[in-house]
């Protein structure tokens, strides 16, 4: 319910909301990156380290599909 009326409220602002299946983002963000998708999606918590963890993985994949 909160989703729905936050999509709508960012609509009316005229900001673009994309929606995303958590369980298949990251294997979409794979396939759009190709062979540099694990120095992307793996390299950050390499090069940041913690607190990086799956959700920002997450988060970034979201990203680079909504792209």
């Amino acid at each position: 319910m909160y989703r729905e009326e936050l999509a709508a409220l960012a609509a009316r602002r005229g900001w673009a909301v994309h929606r995303y299946d958590a369980k298949r983002v990251v294997d979409e963000a794979t396939a759009h990156l190709g062979p540099v998708a694990v120095d992307v999606l793996d390299g950050v918590r390499d090069r940041l380290g913690p607190p990086w963890t799956k959700d920002h993985r997450t988060a970034l994949a979201a990203a680079i599909t909504a792209g």
